[in-house]
């Protein structure tokens, strides 16, 4: 026999053929974790990459331009806060830009926006006046046309489609001929075509030239009352950007930032608005190392299925003059070519799959997409390693095979493994030293951060943290732990197989075949643990963003504060003042359905400043602001009702504060608003909200009004909450700010939107169900399988046919049950490092997905394996 690849290859294929639904079964194992690479890397190449960030910031621009009234000082890098000198003041206006730039160049000016109000009838629309060059290729991400035509004069609107369906101005999906609107006191103009704006697909605007008629109306109210002084570049073609803008900025008080700002960050290390970018390559990183991990443990089983249905193949082999290395290489050839067909496969299932939901893509995201990006270099290393997944999936089932007696392998017996394994010492080492070694690393991640926040606090510039070291060290730690696991996971089977004889017969059979057949159940407990283990350490790195999450104010709630006259430093609302606020915010909730009125008071000191919670100095802490407390608040601000021992630690005097950072031994501090003022200690309690987050609108403590009174403070209204049902209406919402600016009050809107983390969370559970499921159905079509003839002695011996199913129910249990909680288990530790992996301080768990995950999915993979087998054994006909 050849001792070359090429039998064991023709071999392969062959068996490849005879065995079709167990090779695409294999195949699928590789294709699908590839394709869903495919997708996920162009969904981030195309909305997130530097290119895609730069094309939202100034479109096809080369730069962008602001005048400002300072020269900055030698030294400056755009991206940085400029330090300015006193001189050179200059007016904006007056500076001609295009004159200073290179000859040949465009200038035109950026987007400015107003708030707008139109009329409709007898109700008030709120939305936004955006103008813009319309129709200039430098301004196509700010607005594009979609029907209709441009406007030619300042009396001529385009309208999104949202806006346009909620004024009734469509005839089906195409605008009504003569269409107009009117803004709040005039004028009426004419709408001359429907307009999408590519970056919020949904959004209600009306977009219109600069100099629009609109933006005079008494509705309108600019955002900035500066003139426009910002400016899309479009410079020749070779102009060095780096010989341009130092001269402007100097000389002309111009700031330039270049679009290599973007595209080149590590030129611009401090580039403006990048503490808004969320960090994921460190979570990422991880996901998908164990991803490939559960890749080659979920395939490894099935090729370990595959070995044994094709034993007698293989002793055919070793009958013929093979030898063990022969055998095992047959096996290997096929993981080869299965792993090459399951790469391929993904990347072109993936490629399909993002194009074929090119619509969906858009509506998810709110953005148009103009054509996708891939990181090609990514998806060929992707390519490969499903490969190599292939391969090194077949190599447990290759060694087996290859070390089968050829008189067992041609009688298709197989010997069992015996009940007394212990647990391997270097288990349990690699284990210690995976835990220490991943929240050792989430510890070097957390000062990072810390230390990051320092810097920004002293310089004003953020620089993001560098985590390469503590997101090798959690993957390398994490990939140790794992292994100790899964050495592990020998022992506890066996172990769990020798405690069950007090179980019922189908639980005492499938621990013992559990147990004996260990080749195929660790690798399925093992593949479901890593499945499980990335759902719960995504789920608590988002639970750790949510955490960190300050919100303005609740869902479904308006924000009113009074007049400021009636909020005077030093100075509370009158009787009259109060009795005005109070009218005008119930005129406010009377707009709104399932309203009421939740009146926010703090408190001001002797000096007439606002009474807080010292954070120690750390840039991570936030100062407190003290509020008076009432039930009505603290529900608001909790978002549950306070219970009797809350609201009795607020009668003995105690403080309530959301964020435990500022309190020491029990207590909390006020820090003095006028220098030699003594502090105020109280005894304190820490009450967060149940999901972590804060509202920066609302006090971050409280105390009571007596608690208040007894230190001299003043209370003073802040302002209130309208807290209203989600189902209000746009034009319900729009009339309630309405009648609040009417009456003079500063008003904040917000409404519920999908909590997009939390549908994330429940979806890497449905995620973790479903490969849970595959890997149980693998493992107990097997076990089912092996065990017909001890199915078969039971059923001569009068055992009822259902035993057939409680059988496999017993086994998925068995398997689900021990892989979901070894992987909560390693979830939990991974999630500890995860969160300051994407750039978060707080540690929040994920109660829903686990609560999902530990009941849910044992439970599921249960009763799809008692549905989807078959009680009585299907007749076997043989031919001789």
């Amino acid at each position: 026999m050849s001792r070359g690849w090429r039998p064991a290859l023709r071999i392969a294929r062959r068996s490849m053929w005879r065995h079709l639904g167990r090779s695409v079964l294999i195949a699928s194992l590789i294709a699908v974790p590839i394709a869903g690479a495919t997708v996920m890397d162009g969904l981030l190449q195309t909305m997130t990459s530097a290119e895609a960030n730069a094309y939202d910031a100034m479109g096809d621009a080369d730069g962008q331009a602001e005048v400002t009234q300072f020269s900055t000082l030698p030294g400056w890098q755009p991206g940085t806060y400029p330090d300015t000198t006193e001189e050179g003041d200059r007016d904006p206006a007056a500076v001609d830009l295009a004159g200073l730039l290179p000859p040949g160049s465009r200038v035109v000016p950026e987007l400015t926006s107003s708030s707008l109000r139109l009329t409709e009838g007898d109700r008030i629309v709120r939305t936004q006046l955006d103008e813009v060059a319309l129709g200039d290729p430098l301004t196509a991400h700010q607005a594009r046309l979609e029907s209709g035509r441009l406007p030619d004069g300042p009396d001529e609107v385009l309208v999104t489609v949202p806006l346009a369906e909620r004024l009734g101005l469509l005839d089906g999906e195409v605008l009504r001929p003569g269409a107009r609107v009117t803004g709040e006191g005039g004028p009426s103009v004419a709408v001359t075509g429907l307009a999408v704006a590519p970056r919020a697909i949904g959004r209600e605007a009306v977009f219109a030239r600069p100099g629009a008629a609109l933006a005079d109306s008494p509705g309108s109210t600019p955002f900035s009352e500066e003139a426009p002084s910002r400016f899309l570049v479009d410079l020749p073609s070779g102009t060095d950007v780096d010989a341009v803008w130092p001269a402007l900025a100097a000389e002309h008080g111009v700031t330039l930032l270049p679009r290599t700002a973007y595209t080149e960050r590590d030129r611009y290390p401090a580039m403006l608005g990048s503490d808004d970018v969320l960090e994921t390559t460190g979570p990422v990183a991880l996901v998908v190392g164990f991803g490939l991990l559960e890749v080659v443990l979920l395939a490894g089983a099935a090729f370990a299925v595959g070995a044994r249905r094709q034993v007698r193949e293989l002793g055919l082999i070793a009958a013929n003059g093979g030898t063990g290395k022969h055998v095992g290489r047959t096996v290997l050839a096929q993981g080869l070519i299965l792993g090459l067909l399951g790469a391929v496969g993904g990347l072109l299932l993936g490629g399909v799959v993002i194009f074929a939901a090119w619509p969906l893509w858009e509506g998810l995201t709110g953005r148009l997409v103009d054509g996708w990006r891939f990181g090609w270099p990514e998806l060929t290393v992707a390519g490969l390693v499903g490969m190599l997944s292939g391969l090194a999936a077949a190599l447990l089932p290759a060694v087996g095979a290859s070390r089968l007696r050829p008189v067992d392998a041609l009688a298709q017996r197989f010997r069992s493994t015996s009940l007394r394994a212990r647990l391997p010492v270097l288990g349990v080492v690699l284990l210690a030293v995976g835990v220490v070694g991943v929240l050792g690393s989430g510890m070097l991640a957390r000062r990072e951060i810390e230390e990051n926040l320092a810097v920004r606090e002293q310089t004003y510039n953020y620089v993001q943290a560098d985590h390469t070291l503590p997101t090798i060290g959690v993957l390398v730690a994490g990939l140790l732990a794992v292994a100790g696991i899964i050495m592990i996971t020998s022992g506890l089977v066996a172990a769990l197989a020798r405690t069950g004889g007090r179980l019922p017969l189908s639980g005492r059979l499938a621990l013992r075949d559990a147990g004996r057949h260990r080749h195929r159940t660790v690798p399925a407990v093992a593949a479901i643990m890593i499945v499980v283990t990335g759902s719960v350490t995504m789920a608590f790195s988002f639970a750790a963003v949510a955490a960190g999450d300050l919100r303005n104010q609740p869902d479904n709630t308006i924000m009113v504060r009074p007049d400021p006259s009636i909020n005077a430093v030093g100075e509370t609302p009158s009787a009259e003042e109060r009795r005005d606020f109070v009218e005008g915010t119930g005129e406010v909730a009377a707009e709104l359905p399932e309203s009421s009125v939740v009146e926010v008071r703090t408190v001001q000191d002797e000096a007439g400043s606002m009474v807080g919670f010292a954070s120690g100095g750390s840039p991570t802490c936030p100062f407190s602001g003290v509020g008076v407390a009432s039930p009505e608040v603290l529900a608001l601000v909790l978002d549950e009702r306070p219970n009797p021992g809350l609201l009795a630690a607020l009668d003995r005097g105690e403080a309530v504060v959301l964020d435990d950072c500022v309190m020491a031994n029990g207590t909390a501090r006020t820090e003095p608003s006028t220098e030699g003022a003594e502090p105020v200690v109280l005894p304190a309690r820490h009450q967060p909200r149940p999901d972590g987050t804060a509202y920066f609108s609302l006090p971050g403590a409280f105390v009571s009004p007596a608690t208040a009174r007894a230190h001299g403070w003043t209370e003073t209204v802040d302002m209130a909450a309208v807290p209203h049902s989600a189902s209000a209406s746009a034009d319900e919402v729009d009339a309630a700010i309405t009648s609040a600016e009417d009456h003079g009050f500063d008003v904040w809107e917000h409404s519920e939107t999908a909590d997009e983390l939390n549908v994330v969370n429940m979806s890497l559970a449905a995620g973790a169900g479903l490969v849970t499921l595959l890997g149980v159905a693998i493992t107990v079509a097997l076990s089912v399988a092996e065990s017909r003839a001890d199915l078969a002695t039971l059923a001569a011996i009068g055992a009822q046919p259902r035993r057939r199913r409680t059988f496999a129910g017993a086994q998925a249990f068995v398997l689900s049950g021990l892989g979901t909680v070894l992987g909560v288990a390693l979830g939990g530790v991974l999630g500890f490092a995860v969160g300051p992996l994407s750039g978060q301080l707080e540690f929040a768990v994920p109660w829903s997905n686990l609560a999902v995950t530990v009941a849910v999915v044992p439970l599921l993979a249960v009763a799809v394996a008692m549905v989807a087998t078959r009680a009585k054994l299907p007749m076997v006909r043989r031919v001789d």
